[in-house]
Order: structure tokens, then sequence, then C-alpha cells
């Protein structure tokens, strides 16, 4: 118990920290040559570390009948579920709709204590909620969440632009780590993440084709940091496809995977110099906190 305990919490700061560090390296893509060419590059670029690994570990995934439907199912899922949270974040403020979506670690964790009958402790509530109000505290802008909550009616109640496509990519994005876990629990994640991968990166190239997005890149520079991109996407997601595998804790990896705003900040600081707002600060030290509670709880 204290192993699977172990696992779920190494994979869930594992992937805090590669979505946060591929959030930090994206910024430069997605300002240069746009979110769906960044997104369906940066997918392309992260099937080749997912392939040599299985090709240089291989292991017999033990494919069922029904995995043939299901895979594709959630390749495409994938996929999709990026689109309206970037759609969001293009059309409003990142600082409002970032901690909305990071909601998602909540619905995920309610949803797998209420069907999947998921034993979450008192103690590890406690935890839990710590952890996602410094989440809230380093993505968010407390003004602006304010104004949102207590429903005035002013220029930003009226239009809180993206707040439709941002609860719509919360709702795929819970669903599809829950399918995930259920899908991949006790067995050998490495080649179904990369037929998931495969299909996402496939459904991306279908939308962009669809909106008549160019997908190209014409700064040989941005290849590179597309590879981080993708690298580090696929470093998180291979933290938190191994915990769903082998323990039963869905709830502490989605939450503290949730956390991938922090690692980014604290990159931007160090190396862009970026100022950090007090409230992000004490929303960094509150998640800390949190963790290590997680950790003893």
């Amino acid at each position: 118990m204290q192993r699977e305990l172990s696992i779920a919490v190494a994979s869930g700061l594992g992937g805090m920290v590669g979505w946060g560090v591929a959030d930090f390296f994206a910024k430069k893509t997605i300002d240069a040559i746009g979110d769906v060419p960044a997104l369906f590059w940066s997918q392309c670029l992260g099937i080749v570390p997912l392939a040599i690994l299985f090709l240089t570990a291989p292991e017999n995934p033990g494919f069922k009948s029904t995995d043939y439907l299901y895979l594709p199912i959630l390749g495409i899922w994938s996929g999709l579920s990026y689109i309206p949270t970037y759609v969001a974040f293009g059309k409003g403020k990142v600082s409002l709709l970032s901690p909305i979506f990071a909601a998602y670690a909540v619905v995920v964790t309610v949803l797998s204590a209420l069907f999947f009958r998921e034993s979450i402790p008192f103690g590890r509530q406690v935890a839990f909620s710590v952890v996602f109000v410094g989440v809230l505290l380093v993505n968010g802008d407390l003004n602006a969440m304010w104004t949102l909550a207590r429903g005035e009616r002013t220029e930003r109640r009226e239009s809180v632009k993206g707040l439709k496509e941002i609860l719509l990519a919360v709702a795929l994005y819970s669903l599809w780590l829950i399918a995930l876990d259920q899908f991949i629990s006790g067995r050998y994640w490495v080649p179904f993440l990369l037929v998931i991968r495969i299909f996402s990166a496939a459904s991306l190239w279908v939308y962009a084709k669809a909106t008549r997005r160019k997908l190209h890149v014409q700064e040989p520079k941005l290849w590179m940091l597309l590879m981080l991109v993708g690298f580090f996407d696929v470093i998180a997601f291979g933290f938190v496809s191994y915990g769903f595998s082998a323990t039963p804790h869905v709830s502490i990896i989605a939450m503290l995977s949730g956390a991938f705003s922090l690692p980014t900040i604290v990159l931007a600081r160090v190396f862009l110099r970026e100022r950090t707002a007090m409230t992000q600060t004490v929303g960094s030290v509150v998640v800390i906190v949190g963790i290590m509670l997680l950790a003893v709880l």
C-alpha cells in the first residue's frame, strides 16, 4: 500500500514537471507558428521517444480484440480534447481560464471516488484541498476569479470569453483521464500510449486540414523547441500512465499533475526573469505543503 502511494505521488509529480516544462517551451512556438501547428508537431515529435522506448524495451502488450476499437477512440479523444482548451485561451484571459481548467483534477477525483470506489481517507481529502487551493493561487487572477464568483454584472461577467470552451475541455479531459486509467490499469502502458499518440496526432492533422490551418514551420530553430515540447509532454504522460497502470490512486496522480503551472512559473522566473505575483508565490508554497501532506497522511 505504501509503495503504491509512493508511486502515485511520484507519478503525479512527474506529470506536473513534464507538463510544466513543456508549457514553458511551448510559449515561443505558439507565438511563432500558432497553437494548432505547435500542438500538431509536438504531438508528432512526441511519438519518437515512445517508439524508441518500445523498441529498446519490447514487451508483449497483450492486445485484446476490443483494444483495436478503444485505442483509436482514446487517441482521437486525446487530440480533440486539446482543441477547446487552445480555443478558449485564444478567446479569453488565460489567468482566469487556466485555474478553471485545473479543476479537472477535482472532477477526476470525484468521479473516481463515486464510480470506481477509490478510497480517499479524510487526511488525504485535506491534502487535496490544500493542493487545489495552491493550484488556483498559482494559476489565477484572484480579482477576476472573485468577480466571476460574485456574479456581478460587469463587462467581464457579461462576456467571460472562452468559458464555454474551457468547461468543455475540462469535461473532455477529465473523462479521458478516467478512461485511460480504466484501460491501462495493470497493463504495460508504453505500446498503448504510443498508439494513442499516433491517433492523437492524426486527429489534429484532420482538424487542421478541415479548418484550413497551415502546418508549415519556416524557422529551423523552432524544431528544437517543438522537440522539447513533445519530449516533456511524453514524459508527463509516461509518468501519469505508469501511475495509472501500477496503482489505484487516480486522484493523487490527477491532483498533483494539475499543478503543472508551478514548474512553468519557476522556469520563467529563473531563465526569463519574469516577475512572480505575490499570490503565485503563496500558491507555490501552498502546493508544496499539500504535496508534503499527501506524503505523510
